[in-house]
């Protein structure tokens, strides 16, 4: 791991952590309240509330899904923004397919439209953050 991947991966991070804030408080907060899954009573027992969240869990998950994406950036070669944005969506589709339609197969956690909902709103922050991760990686170097 070289110095340039540690600031691409760091970075990434806290693009995709504004990114996904931004959309949980801007959209999917209100989607998911107004599209349950599940009783008011038990979504009030299941999540926590603001004042009770886990910050340094939420850190580490940041890091880690950012250094995901850069990882996965870096394996796919693309070094511009453009080239990391068909890389990222490909990667985010994919792993968000996974994730949503398994929640939305195997729990009671989602509803059809909230899978769907944040779908959307997750490929798009990962699209978003895997052309600048690419960006970083590329900058400075020649592209062949």
């Amino acid at each position: 791991m070289n110095k340039r991947f540690l600031i691409s991966g760091l970075i990434t991070a806290v693009v995709l952590f504004v990114l996904n804030g931004v959309a949980y408080m801007l959209f999917l907060k209100d989607f998911f309240h107004d599209h349950p899954a599940i009783s008011t009573e038990f979504m009030e027992k299941l999540y926590k509330p603001d004042n009770e969240l886990i910050w340094w869990a939420i850190i580490l998950s940041a890091v880690a899904i950012g250094f995901l994406v850069t990882k996965v950036i870096e394996w796919s070669g693309a070094r511009t923004f453009v080239a990391g944005l068909k890389s990222g969506f490909v990667f985010a589709i994919l792993l968000l397919c996974s994730v949503d339609f398994g929640l939305l197969a195997s729990t009671n956690s989602f509803s059809t439209a909230s899978a769907f909902a944040d779908l959307f709103t997750s490929t798009t922050t990962i699209t978003i953050s895997s052309g600048i991760a690419a960006w970083l990686l590329g900058k400075g170097k020649t592209v062949g």
